[in-house]
């Protein structure tokens, strides 16, 4: 995930003017619309990569960020405090359609408004296990896209190499 040198130097000299930001994206065909949240403590409306202005609302959450291990896995665990029913009920209407995994999309922000994401590409996952309880819906998020591919990508059919009919 390459960063933007603006968010560089807040990382390093963490400014009294300005933070980093950070936003969730969830998405799925059952969801009556797509969830932006950001776990600051005000909304904000900020610009996605393709141009589109769209507000990031408070939600609590909490992000430990994929790091690299010796498997290969790039697991992201997040935890979503004091969720109302606006998304439980989308959560479990996904659930009923388990072939298509939820997405999330983690985006960085400055604390100015319709700035745009200062982490390109923004880190795009899909949720791939959740846990619910009385106080927070923890889950993790990985690029199964990635890992699961199949090797080698390409497939040969004698359709388009007929060199390999016998």
């Amino acid at each position: 995930m390459t960063i933007s040198q603006a968010l560089k130097e807040v990382y390093a000299s963490a400014p009294a003017t300005t933070r980093y930001v950070e936003t969730l994206t969830f998405s799925h065909s059952l969801f009556p619309q797509t969830f932006y949240l950001t776990n600051d403590n005000q909304s904000w409306s900020y610009l996605l990569e393709t141009g589109q202005l769209v507000t990031f609302a408070v939600t609590p959450f909490q992000i430990v960020l994929p790091s690299l291990d010796g498997k290969g896995n790039q697991d992201m665990r997040l935890t979503i405090a004091n969720i109302g029913r606006e998304l439980i009920d989308p959560l479990e209407a996904a659930i009923a359609k388990p072939s298509e995994p939820v997405q999330c999309v983690y985006r960085v922000y400055l604390n100015q408004a319709s700035s745009s994401p200062q982490n390109s590409p923004p880190l795009a996952l899909i949720i791939t296990g959740v846990q619910v309880n009385r106080d927070a819906v923890s889950a993790t998020a990985n690029r199964t896209d990635v890992l699961s591919r199949a090797y080698p990508y390409n497939f040969y059919k004698t359709a388009d190499f007929p060199g390999l009919r016998r």
